[in-house]
């Protein structure tokens, strides 16, 4: 561990340790010599703050806690993290992972144990396993919280939330302009928006989601439940669907590992929509998706944190994000191929 201080590198720079001290906290006039020399001390002598030190002398450590499921399978909530780490270290804040693993009481422990001593802020991505007693006392200590996407409905947080309805809403007239009457897709049951906004677009259109193209998903996505479902789906009774709108690029890339295993292609035999920008561009072929604005997410949180914390802001936020379509060329357009019929 480097033992080097302030005043090792006021020394080396021939400056007064309240000169590098503005330069390491970016605050009061340096000028531009001075802050090069300075920096070029730091870098020669390789001095580290410390935060800890730092932090009991303005009672700030500049830690954020954020509260996401343990997930080795599903990259969103890696994709939000980074997004939140990226925002935040532009504001010399550190975003601190706390993983819940689906244990409500350990998730309330180590957050009591975080606002109590560490974190200056509480973000929730995805389900809060809290109780909300536990978090209605974070709030009482004037600690920001915020909540990512399915935020529980209390006063005293802002949230975010990703406008899932609009999302598979675009999917669906991704579908429609490319002249597909015929299509199937998979529902996941805690995110039913996903499959309202898809279906009733295709119903304003005069199209009809038939049942039997239509499999429902329980619990976590995962690769297999992907695999599955559009076994299901081609497994049908009946001509399978020229298109499928599948929620989650995880269900993804097992659907597609399925109709490898039975030889259809895509989008030559059947056409793909995915959901969230994960996995899709890597997939063979790349897959159109419904893309999540993760850097906005990162961005607008970090930026609600910071005006209730430095800005003192005390009334509530909600804020709507848009998903958006990223085409890939996943879907045939096979208008010209009806009208070819017709003639």
């Amino acid at each position: 561990m480097s033992t080097t201080g302030i005043k090792d590198v006021a020394k080396h720079a021939g400056v007064s340790w309240a000169t590098v001290t503005r330069v390491i906290n970016k605050k009061g006039y340096v000028s531009d010599k001075t802050r090069k020399r300075v920096q070029e001390s730091i870098n020669t002598l390789g001095y580290t703050p410390n935060r800890m030190a730092k932090a009991l002398k303005s009672n700030r450590t500049g830690i954020i806690a954020n509260v996401l499921p343990l997930s080795t399978e599903n990259p969103f909530y890696t994709s939000v993290s980074e997004a939140l780490r990226d925002a935040a270290i532009q504001f010399d804040y550190q975003i601190l992972p706390l993983y819940h693993q689906s244990e409500p009481r350990l998730e309330e422990k180590l957050i009591n144990e975080l606002t109590g001593n560490m974190a200056e802020g509480i973000i929730f991505t995805a389900a809060v396993k809290s109780r909300p007693k536990v978090i209605r006392k974070i709030i009482d200590k004037h600690i920001p919280v915020i909540m990512i996407e399915r935020p529980l409905s209390m006063s005293g947080t802002d949230k975010i939330i990703l406008d899932e309805f609009r999302g598979s809403s675009i999917a669906a007239s991704h579908f429609i302009e490319r002249g597909h009457h015929s299509l199937g897709a998979m529902v996941l049951k805690k995110d039913h928006e996903r499959f309202e906004g898809f279906k009733q677009t295709l119903e304003k259109n005069g199209l009809i989601l038939q049942d039997r193209n239509i499999i429902g998903i329980t619990g976590d996505c995962t690769v297999e439940k992907g695999y599955e479902a559009m076994k299901k789906l081609i497994e049908k009774r009946g001509k399978y669907p020229t298109g499928c709108f599948i929620p989650s690029d995880v269900l993804l890339l097992g659907a597609l590992q399925y109709l490898y295993s039975v030889k259809l292609r895509v989008p030559e035999n059947i056409s793909l929509i995915g959901y969230d920008n994960t996995f899709s561009a890597h997939c063979c072929p790349p897959i159109t998706t419904i893309a999540i604005p993760f850097n906005k997410i990162g961005h607008t949180t970090i930026s609600l944190f910071r005006e209730r914390q430095e800005q003192q802001r005390n009334s509530d936020k909600t804020v709507r994000l848009s998903p958006f379509l990223l085409d890939r060329a996943s879907v045939l357009d096979i208008r010209n191929r009806k009208a070819s019929r017709k003639k």
